[in-house]
Protein backbone atom coordinates (compact mmCIF):
# COMPACT_ATOMS: atom_id res chain seq x y z
CA UNK A 1 0.00 0.00 0.00
CA UNK A 2 1.20 3.36 -1.07
CA UNK A 3 1.66 6.24 1.78
CA UNK A 4 0.86 9.36 -0.12
CA UNK A 5 1.90 12.40 1.49
CA UNK A 6 0.97 15.52 0.89
CA UNK A 7 3.96 18.92 1.14
CA UNK A 8 2.18 22.34 2.13
CA UNK A 9 3.24 24.62 -0.58
CA UNK A 10 3.28 28.29 0.63
CA UNK A 11 3.51 30.41 -2.16
CA UNK A 12 6.26 33.59 -2.24
CA UNK A 13 5.00 36.60 0.14
CA UNK A 14 2.72 39.26 -1.28
CA UNK A 15 4.72 42.94 -1.43
CA UNK A 16 1.96 44.16 1.32
CA UNK A 17 3.33 41.95 3.79
CA UNK A 18 6.49 43.03 2.92
CA UNK A 19 5.46 46.30 3.72
CA UNK A 20 3.44 45.58 6.62
CA UNK A 21 6.47 43.85 8.22
CA UNK A 22 8.60 47.03 6.95
CA UNK A 23 5.94 49.52 8.58
CA UNK A 24 6.21 47.43 12.13
CA UNK A 25 9.75 47.39 12.32
CA UNK A 26 10.01 51.35 11.61
CA UNK A 27 8.01 52.08 13.91
CA UNK A 28 9.57 50.20 16.62
CA UNK A 29 12.61 51.23 16.28
CA UNK A 30 11.61 54.65 15.56
CA UNK A 31 9.85 54.92 18.78
CA UNK A 32 12.77 53.47 20.36
CA UNK A 33 14.37 56.06 19.37
CA UNK A 34 12.15 58.51 20.45
CA UNK A 35 11.78 57.07 23.73
CA UNK A 36 15.30 57.61 24.18
CA UNK A 37 15.73 61.27 22.97
CA UNK A 38 13.05 62.29 25.64
CA UNK A 39 14.54 60.56 28.76
CA UNK A 40 17.92 62.17 27.84
CA UNK A 41 16.03 65.23 27.26
CA UNK A 42 14.52 64.95 30.60
CA UNK A 43 17.49 63.86 32.01
CA UNK A 44 19.47 67.21 30.45
CA UNK A 45 16.43 69.32 31.48
CA UNK A 46 16.46 67.92 35.39
CA UNK A 47 20.20 68.53 35.65
CA UNK A 48 19.58 72.21 34.08
CA UNK A 49 17.13 73.01 36.68
CA UNK A 50 18.93 71.60 39.71
CA UNK A 51 22.14 73.18 38.79
CA UNK A 52 19.64 76.72 38.65
CA UNK A 53 18.31 75.83 41.95
CA UNK A 54 21.37 76.40 42.97
CA UNK A 55 22.11 79.08 41.35
CA UNK A 56 19.11 80.63 42.58
CA UNK A 57 19.97 80.02 46.08
CA UNK A 58 23.62 81.17 45.94
CA UNK A 59 22.56 84.61 44.63
CA UNK A 60 20.11 84.98 47.52
CA UNK A 61 23.49 84.98 49.54
CA UNK A 62 25.13 86.95 46.87
CA UNK A 63 22.42 90.07 47.11
CA UNK A 64 22.09 89.85 51.05
CA UNK A 65 25.47 90.12 50.89
CA UNK A 66 25.37 93.21 48.70
CA UNK A 67 22.59 94.71 50.29
CA UNK A 68 24.57 94.69 53.30
CA UNK A 69 28.16 96.34 51.64
CA UNK A 70 26.21 98.95 50.12
CA UNK A 71 24.83 100.23 53.86
CA UNK A 72 28.74 99.24 55.70
CA UNK A 73 30.12 101.53 52.89
CA UNK A 74 27.85 104.17 53.34
CA UNK A 75 29.07 104.39 57.20
CA UNK A 76 32.56 103.87 56.01
CA UNK A 77 31.85 106.94 54.11
CA UNK A 78 30.13 108.73 57.09
CA UNK A 79 32.90 107.40 59.31
CA UNK A 80 35.45 108.98 57.22
CA UNK A 81 33.80 112.45 57.05
CA UNK A 82 33.61 112.64 60.99
CA UNK A 83 36.86 111.21 61.61
CA UNK A 84 38.53 114.15 59.10
CA UNK A 85 36.71 116.59 61.01
CA UNK A 86 37.92 115.18 64.26
CA UNK A 87 41.53 115.47 62.80
CA UNK A 88 41.20 119.05 60.66
CA UNK A 89 38.82 121.02 63.18
CA UNK A 90 39.14 119.95 66.87
CA UNK A 91 41.17 118.91 69.66
CA UNK A 92 41.72 115.22 69.22
CA UNK A 93 42.95 114.78 73.05
CA UNK A 94 39.36 115.92 73.72
CA UNK A 95 37.27 112.91 71.04
CA UNK A 96 40.44 110.59 71.27
CA UNK A 97 37.48 107.99 72.59
CA UNK A 98 35.44 108.58 69.62
CA UNK A 99 38.52 109.25 67.06
CA UNK A 100 39.41 105.72 68.32
CA UNK A 101 36.10 104.31 67.57
CA UNK A 102 35.71 105.84 64.11
CA UNK A 103 39.74 104.78 63.53
CA UNK A 104 38.82 100.72 64.26
CA UNK A 105 35.81 100.75 62.46
CA UNK A 106 37.66 102.33 59.35
CA UNK A 107 40.89 100.20 59.71
CA UNK A 108 39.32 96.93 59.17
CA UNK A 109 38.63 94.79 56.25
CA UNK A 110 34.68 94.99 56.31
CA UNK A 111 32.62 95.79 52.94
CA UNK A 112 35.20 93.44 50.84
CA UNK A 113 32.65 91.34 48.56
CA UNK A 114 32.96 87.63 48.12
CA UNK A 115 30.49 85.69 45.70
CA UNK A 116 28.90 82.76 47.24
CA UNK A 117 27.71 81.39 43.18
CA UNK A 118 29.62 78.18 42.53
CA UNK A 119 26.99 77.20 40.58
CA UNK A 120 27.95 79.72 37.77
CA UNK A 121 31.22 77.66 37.22
CA UNK A 122 28.97 74.42 36.65
CA UNK A 123 27.07 76.20 33.70
CA UNK A 124 29.90 77.52 32.67
CA UNK A 125 32.19 74.20 32.45
CA UNK A 126 30.03 71.23 32.26
CA UNK A 127 28.28 73.20 28.78
CA UNK A 128 24.99 73.73 31.03
CA UNK A 129 24.74 77.13 29.77
CA UNK A 130 23.38 76.27 26.25
CA UNK A 131 20.67 74.16 27.99
CA UNK A 132 19.16 77.68 28.95
CA UNK A 133 16.57 78.23 25.73
CA UNK A 134 15.21 81.42 27.13
CA UNK A 135 17.57 84.57 25.93
CA UNK A 136 16.67 86.54 28.22
CA UNK A 137 17.60 84.24 31.20
CA UNK A 138 20.93 83.17 29.58
CA UNK A 139 21.99 87.14 28.86
CA UNK A 140 21.18 87.68 32.41
CA UNK A 141 23.47 84.67 33.87
CA UNK A 142 26.32 85.80 31.81
CA UNK A 143 26.25 89.63 32.66
CA UNK A 144 26.42 88.77 36.27
CA UNK A 145 29.22 86.63 35.27
CA UNK A 146 31.30 89.36 33.90
CA UNK A 147 30.19 91.71 36.45
CA UNK A 148 31.38 89.30 39.32
CA UNK A 149 35.29 89.43 37.22
CA UNK A 150 35.07 93.10 37.01
CA UNK A 151 33.75 93.46 41.25
CA UNK A 152 37.09 91.07 41.69
CA UNK A 153 39.21 93.67 40.37
CA UNK A 154 37.97 96.54 42.46
CA UNK A 155 38.15 94.35 45.69
CA UNK A 156 42.06 92.90 45.06
CA UNK A 157 42.81 96.37 44.55
CA UNK A 158 41.15 97.14 48.07
CA UNK A 159 43.15 94.37 49.44
CA UNK A 160 46.42 95.64 48.16
CA UNK A 161 45.81 99.03 49.20
CA UNK A 162 44.97 97.56 52.80
CA UNK A 163 48.21 95.40 52.72
CA UNK A 164 50.47 97.78 51.95
CA UNK A 165 49.21 100.66 54.17
CA UNK A 166 46.75 100.00 56.88
CA UNK A 167 49.21 97.88 58.86
CA UNK A 168 50.65 100.66 59.90
CA UNK A 169 48.29 103.04 59.53
CA UNK A 170 46.07 100.64 62.29
CA UNK A 171 48.79 101.15 65.10
CA UNK A 172 49.63 105.03 64.50
CA UNK A 173 47.64 107.07 66.40
CA UNK A 174 47.32 104.82 69.73
CA UNK A 175 49.14 102.88 72.52
CA UNK A 176 47.54 99.78 73.33
CA UNK A 177 50.20 98.75 76.25
CA UNK A 178 51.81 100.97 79.29
CA UNK A 179 55.50 100.45 80.33
CA UNK A 180 55.11 99.91 84.24
CA UNK A 181 57.86 100.27 86.55
CA UNK A 182 61.37 98.24 85.90
CA UNK A 183 61.32 96.08 88.97
CA UNK A 184 57.51 95.20 87.92
CA UNK A 185 56.95 91.51 87.00
CA UNK A 186 55.58 91.89 83.72
CA UNK A 187 57.04 94.48 81.07
CA UNK A 188 53.87 95.33 80.18
CA UNK A 189 50.09 95.58 81.24
CA UNK A 190 47.05 96.59 79.75
CA UNK A 191 45.13 99.27 81.42
CA UNK A 192 41.80 98.21 82.54
CA UNK A 193 39.20 98.54 80.22
CA UNK A 194 36.40 96.85 78.36
CA UNK A 195 35.90 94.92 74.94
CA UNK A 196 33.53 97.07 72.96
CA UNK A 197 31.84 95.50 69.79
CA UNK A 198 29.72 98.28 68.46
CA UNK A 199 29.76 102.51 69.45
CA UNK A 200 27.04 104.82 69.04
CA UNK A 201 29.17 108.18 67.90
CA UNK A 202 27.39 111.67 67.68
CA UNK A 203 27.66 113.98 65.17
CA UNK A 204 25.74 117.28 64.09
CA UNK A 205 22.74 115.65 65.79
CA UNK A 206 22.86 112.39 64.28
CA UNK A 207 23.95 109.24 65.87
CA UNK A 208 25.51 106.07 64.05
CA UNK A 209 25.91 102.73 65.13
CA UNK A 210 29.33 101.24 64.45
CA UNK A 211 30.63 97.84 64.89
CA UNK A 212 33.71 97.25 65.70
CA UNK A 213 34.53 93.44 66.20
CA UNK A 214 35.49 93.24 69.92
CA UNK A 215 37.89 96.09 70.48
CA UNK A 216 39.62 96.71 73.50
CA UNK A 217 39.12 100.08 74.99
CA UNK A 218 41.40 100.83 77.99
CA UNK A 219 40.26 103.59 80.64
CA UNK A 220 43.00 105.91 79.93
CA UNK A 221 43.60 105.55 75.92
CA UNK A 222 46.95 107.30 75.17
CA UNK A 223 47.16 109.45 71.87
CA UNK A 224 50.41 109.13 70.48
CA UNK A 225 51.89 111.74 68.26
CA UNK A 226 51.70 111.00 64.59
CA UNK A 227 52.01 112.74 61.04
CA UNK A 228 47.97 113.71 60.73
CA UNK A 229 48.88 114.51 57.24
CA UNK A 230 49.66 111.26 56.19
CA UNK A 231 47.19 109.14 58.44
CA UNK A 232 44.26 111.43 56.86
CA UNK A 233 45.41 110.88 53.66
CA UNK A 234 45.48 107.26 53.72
CA UNK A 235 42.05 107.16 54.96
CA UNK A 236 40.41 109.27 52.34
CA UNK A 237 42.37 107.21 49.68
CA UNK A 238 40.82 103.98 51.17
CA UNK A 239 37.39 105.67 51.38
CA UNK A 240 37.48 106.70 48.01
CA UNK A 241 38.81 103.12 46.99
CA UNK A 242 35.97 101.62 49.06
CA UNK A 243 33.05 104.28 47.35
CA UNK A 244 34.20 104.02 43.87
CA UNK A 245 33.80 100.48 43.93
CA UNK A 246 30.24 100.86 45.91
CA UNK A 247 28.86 103.54 43.03
CA UNK A 248 31.17 101.61 39.90
CA UNK A 249 30.83 97.82 40.67
CA UNK A 250 28.43 96.60 44.60
CA UNK A 251 25.29 98.56 44.11
CA UNK A 252 25.55 97.95 40.03
CA UNK A 253 26.40 94.10 40.36
CA UNK A 254 23.69 94.26 43.43
CA UNK A 255 21.06 94.95 40.64
CA UNK A 256 21.89 92.87 37.95
CA UNK A 257 21.50 90.14 40.71
CA UNK A 258 18.04 91.24 41.74
CA UNK A 259 17.71 91.37 37.90
CA UNK A 260 18.81 87.73 37.39
CA UNK A 261 17.10 86.36 40.12
CA UNK A 262 13.76 87.75 39.00
CA UNK A 263 14.20 86.03 35.66
CA UNK A 264 15.13 82.71 37.06
CA UNK A 265 11.58 82.45 38.58
CA UNK A 266 10.38 83.75 35.82
CA UNK A 267 11.62 80.18 33.45
CA UNK A 268 11.56 78.11 36.42
CA UNK A 269 8.28 79.26 38.67
CA UNK A 270 9.12 76.49 41.18
CA UNK A 271 12.73 76.84 41.72
CA UNK A 272 12.11 76.83 45.37
CA UNK A 273 11.07 73.42 45.25
CA UNK A 274 13.61 72.21 43.25
CA UNK A 275 16.28 72.69 45.71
Amino acid sequence: MEVHHHASHHGPKKWKEYITEFLMLFTAVTLGFLAENLREEQIIAHQTESVMAQLYHELQKDTASLHRIDVMHNKQDTATIVLENYILNTNLEDNKVNFFYLHNFLSTREGVFETSCIALDQLKFAGILKNVKDSKLRDCIEKYDLMLLQIKGRTEREEDFMNRYMDDIRIAPFDYHYRTTRDSLDSFVNVKGSMMTSAFIQYRNKTWDFKLNKAFIPDNLALKVFDRSIYLNRMLQLNGIRMSTNANQSVILLKAGTELLQNIERVYPHINEAH
